[in-house]
């Protein structure tokens, strides 16, 4: 942050005290300015204050962090004005955040790493009055990473939030945070390092963990280790039991808890990543149908075509010819 950002007049924002910071898309670009490089700016919040830099050093591709000290709940809603995804790092304090349903909302906090996806839809924040409450959050169009979203086993259509893992070393981060966008290159270095963490975070390294609250720490850590198992092979994975013995809990256990954290039984939910994986591969055309299904661990071509109506509502060869 400078030492001196720019205010915001409450006029443009339509902000007042006890009531949200609303922004549109108008807004959003004032304050980029058009710009690449970063743009610093401050919200006076009652006896607190948000300050955030916004930069957009390449195309369908924004960077903001927001640093808040608050005596007093502070809530924002911003409209993107566009089908977008953002990843979001916590880096102190708590933060709420909604998108697409005012009854449901996510608690980001230090060392969180979340994917919100907005298609055409705002999202809020709510947060707490707190000494401090700081992120980063990487804004890509939607459509720009559609495909490394599909291959991920997370929809492009639609709104919704997934919580990826822990980012327990900041380091990465720096090569956004500490980038000064002031050249072309330093901008083209940005972009590449905004890439490599989506890749890095959507990768099978990272299997989404469960939401908080639904387990203990020590089977959200078990069921991830099973769930990055699975992912690591899909077309022959270890038996339940050997599953089981890696979570080192009873197969019915495992089975209870991942019905908690995906709200599927382990081998339901490993089928739905396998169909993803053979909707991907008949998008590609670069398969038959009959192999498709065994790469994808089918043990027949008639088993395959009957999951992947259930799930889709057509054949495989229906789904690849339309």
């Amino acid at each position: 942050m400078t030492d001196r950002p720019a205010s915001l007049h409450p006029a443009e924002t339509e902000f007042r005290a006890g009531k949200e910071f609303r922004v549109g898309p108008r807004l959003l670009d004032r304050l980029s300015a058009g710009r690449p490089d970063w743009q610093d700016h401050a919200l006076g919040v009652g006896r607190g204050a948000v300050r955030f830099r916004t930069a957009r050093p390449g195309p369908g591709l924004t960077l903001t962090t927001s640093s808040c000290r608050l005596e007093a709940d502070y809530r924002s809603h911003i409209d993107h004005g566009g089908a977008v995804g953002v990843l979001a790092f916590g880096l102190s304090g708590t933060s709420l955040f909604g998108c697409g349903r005012p009854d449901l909302t996510h608690k980001v906090q230090a060392g969180d790493v979340w994917l919100f996806r907005l298609d055409d839809a705002p999202i809020t924040r709510l947060t707490p009055a707190q000494d401090q409450a700081s992120m980063l959050a990487v804004k890509f169009d939607l459509d720009r990473i559609a495909t490394a979203l599909a291959e991920a086993g997370i929809a492009r259509q639609g709104t919704g939030a997934r919580r990826l893992g822990r980012l327990d070393d900041r380091s990465p981060l720096s090569a956004l945070t500490g980038n000064p966008l002031a050249s072309a290159l330093d901008r083209l270095r940005a972009e590449s390092a905004a890439l490599g963490l989506l890749a890095d975070w959507l990768g099978p390294g990272h299997a989404p963990e469960p939401p908080n609250g639904l387990l203990a720490p020590e089977d959200r850590r078990a069921v991830a280790r099973v769930a990055d198992r699975l992912l690591a092979d899909m077309a022959e994975p270890p038996s339940l039991d050997e599953l089981a013995a890696l979570a080192g809990m009873s197969h019915v256990r495992l089975n209870r808890c991942f019905r908690k954290a995906y709200g599927a039984t382990v081998f339901a939910w490993l089928r739905d990543r396998r169909l993803d994986q053979a909707r991907r591969a008949l998008e590609r055309g670069e398969a038959s149908v009959t192999e498709i299904a065994f790469l994808c661990g089918f043990s027949s071509s008639s088993h395959f075509a009957a999951a992947f109506r259930a799930r889709h509502g057509t054949s495989p060869a229906a789904f690849r010819r339309g």
